[in-house]
């Protein structure tokens, strides 16, 4: 079993950490401008990007303005002094944090307990607890939080520059920022922290960590021979990232083969290796691909380096692939640096996938996007990455078939003149198309064949009316109900997410937010309420029990749990939908997954994926990952034998509609509930048990049909 970090943001819809409306304090207005006037007054304090740290000895200093933005802050929220000691404020946003790090004097590195946010604007207040956690928010260079004369200040100054001379702040503070990344790094430079005092353990050992001996790696043994394209780069393609107009660059190419196979394909494709191919120019591309890249680079410097370089190049997007730990590679080795030192000279670092993130985001101050387990991509422009974010939610809507026109009336058929839409048939039938594919009419610049519609109807509603297709009303208004339900779980993830790029919204994303959703501010609160909709339980098994009657998945009457085919998960409904996000934040869903779980008692979901889910009638479970949202953790759950495998019984329910096989697969489920092999469907006891069940109820397996020991086949 594995543990994830938490995401950066709290999923809790309720209870304690629900966000709240506080009466109490000034009014919002009076916040904004206390907020207004403090920015241009805040003296001293820790600086991490845009945000300013302070201990309560050090407001006490502040200006008036200063401290009457914090005290009324912490009115908002129902505190008084004793439930915070750091107070942090956003200068980009009006926000601010009250801190509660109740080891703050005590402990080099304290962790975080408890957090307040307050939305200055708006007044509302959100509250997470960290209790007890094993890979805790820490804070670093506390002297910075503290007033020049306070007492404390020299101890915990001359501890950080002792670690500065040592090496171990040459990380990404984000990093560095969570303790159990922050032990590895001084274990791996040969320091301990007593008190408030840093030991070198071994002083020869920690200057070799310090110089990687260069010869000790061998960085080119870890390019392989690829007989078809990289997972990354089959990402960029599967979302439309490389055709006939974008340049692409792979950083890292190692032998090459992904640049080979997309110069073959007719892509404008050029790579760059320090190894196989250094004399080759590295320019500016429209995608940039850093492919397993970061995680064979065994100084920290330079991998940080060549992270920001790649991005440098990337016009549109960068793609960051790496090794994940139990991703069936070796993790042995002794331990190099920050990661592992393989038996064949290599170096790795494995990435968990929220350690992924943060690094990304820390090095480049972009938030990137997960695209699946350790790949991201990260987008140049706001734009881009909130054009790909609402695509990647966009469900695939199943029309009706309404290209058969209306007949005409017998009396109309004797006159010789062609309707409009046989004038135009052609034309007519991509506009339709159009109309479909965004669930409402085209604007000019959204069809490219707008001038034509122009000049032939003047305008697209007159030639909507021109389509003769029966029901053509009832079938849009089918399609935008679909785009209702996928704007909102975009939306509803930009909120979990805090994603700073939702600012800036594409022309087509903010006309579909005025079609759908009426407007911006309007979308903003059903978003809002869909996210916390998504965290309540009753809401949950209200979209379970929709999507079930719906054929979309099975829901089991005993427990609640809803499963589903997970190629079916855009199908579902947007609360389903939404939790599944928020999920992903935790751990992506891996390739190969078969089925998708939402846990009806619990705020958790599991990935199912199974041995040969197509082709075997029962198939067997072989991984199981269990995210739990409260807890903010992924479980790898594998049966270390066969036979401890779990079984799936009843899958024809669970296939897809149309999947080749399924009328045979539900005659196969028939005769084994006929015989009391199994009642429900979903995972089942294991293959031993299995086993013995079909042996009490005289079955035997041939292929994919069921067959009684004593009868013959049936």
């Amino acid at each position: 079993m594995r543990t994830i970090a938490a995401p950066a943001v709290s999923w809790e819809a309720d209870g304690g950490s629900a966000m709240q409306d506080r009466a109490e304090g000034e009014p919002a207005h009076g916040l904004l401008t206390l907020y207004r006037a403090a920015l241009g007054q805040l003296d001293g304090g820790k600086r991490v990007g845009d945000e300013t740290y302070m201990h309560l000895a050090l407001v006490e200093a502040q200006d008036s303005s200063v401290r009457r933005l914090i005290e009324a802050s912490a009115c908002a929220a129902g505190l008084s002094v004793h439930d915070y000691n750091i107070v942090r404020i956003s200068r980009d946003r009006p926000e601010l944090a009250l801190l509660n790090y109740p080891s703050f004097f005590d402990d080099p590195f304290p962790a975080l307990h408890t957090s307040w946010l307050v939305g200055l604007a708006d007044r509302r207040v959100s509250r997470r607890d960290f209790p007890n956690q094993d890979n805790p928010l820490i804070l670093h260079r506390k002297e910075l939080m503290l007033p020049v004369d306070h007492p404390a200040r020299a101890t915990f100054a001359a501890l950080t520059a002792a670690l500065e001379d040592y090496g171990a702040f040459d990380h990404p503070p984000n990093m560095i920022g969570r303790r159990l990344y922050w032990q590895r790094a001084l274990e791996a430079l040969g320091i301990y922290v007593d008190a408030h005092s840093a030991v070198l353990a071994d002083p020869e050992a920690h200057d070799s960590a310090r110089r990687l001996a260069i010869g000790q790696v061998a960085r080119h043994r870890t390019a392989i021979s690829r007989s078809r394209l990289s997972a990354p780069v089959q990402a960029l393609l599967r979302w439309g990232f490389i055709g006939d107009a974008e340049t692409v660059l792979d950083y890292g190419c190692g032998r090459g083969d992904d640049v080979r196979t997309l110069t073959v394909a007719g892509v404008q494709a050029a790579g760059w290796d320090p190894h196989f191919a250094p004399d080759s120019p590295l320019q500016p591309a429209d995608v940039v691909n850093l492919g397993f890249v970061l995680n064979v680079i065994e100084d920290p410097h330079e991998r940080t380096e060549a992270l920001r370089r790649a991005f440098a190049l990337a016009r549109r997007v960068l793609s960051v692939a790496v090794m994940q730990p139990g991703d069936g590679r070796d993790t042995r080795g002794r331990g190099f640096a920050d990661g592992v030192l393989t038996r064949q000279g290599t170096f790795q670092r494995y990435f968990e996938q929220s350690e992924l993130r943060e690094y990304v985001s820390g090095v480049l101050g972009r938030e990137p996007v997960t695209v699946g387990p350790g790949l991201v991509f990260v987008f140049r422009e706001d734009e881009d990455e909130q054009l790909f974010l609402a695509r990647r939610q966009r469900s695939t809507v199943r029309s009706v078939d309404a290209s058969e026109p209306a007949p005409e009336p017998r009396e109309q058929r004797r006159t010789p003149r062609l309707s409009a839409y046989e004038r135009h048939q052609e034309l007519l039938d991509a506009f339709w198309c159009a109309t479909l594919e965004l669930g409402r009419l085209p604007e000019q610049e959204e069809f490219e064949r707008s001038a034509e519609i122009t000049n032939a109807f003047r305008n697209g509603r007159r030639a909507f009316t021109a389509l003769p297709f029966p029901g053509k009303e009832t079938e849009l208004a089918k399609v935008a109900a679909r785009r209702a339900d996928d704007l909102l779980v975009y939306l509803a993830l930009n909120l979990f997410e805090r994603r700073r790029s939702a600012v800036t919204l594409p022309p087509s994303v903010q006309r579909d937010i005025m079609s759908f959703l009426g407007g911006r501010k309007t979308a903003a609160d059903r978003a809002r309420s869909a996210l916390f909709e998504s965290g309540s339980p009753d809401h949950i098994a209200t979209a379970s029990a929709q999507a079930a009657s719906e054929g979309l998945g099975v829901l089991a009457a005993k427990d609640g749990d809803y499963t589903f085919h997970a190629s079916l998960l855009q199908q579902q409904p947007a609360a389903l939908r939404i939790l599944l996000g928020c999920a992903e934040r935790i751990e992506p869903v891996p390739a190969g997954v078969d089925l998708l779980k939402v846990h009806g008692s619990e705020a958790r979901v599991s990935y199912l994926q199974f041995d040969d889910f197509d082709g075997r009638p029962i198939p067997t479970l072989t991984r199981r990952l269990v995210i739990d949202l409260r807890r903010r953790r992924c479980d790898d759950i594998t049966a270390e034998t066969a036979a401890e495998r779990r079984v799936l019984l009843g899958k024809a329910h669970l296939m897809l509609p149309d999947a080749l096989g399924r009328d045979r697969q539900e005659r196969f489920d028939a005769a084994l509930r006929r015989r009391g092999v199994f009642v429900q469907t979903g995972l089942g006891p294991n293959a031993r048990a299995l086993a013995q069940r079909l042996v009490e109820a005289g079955i035997t397996l041939r292929s994919t049909q069921p067959v009684d020991a004593r009868e013959g086949e049936r």
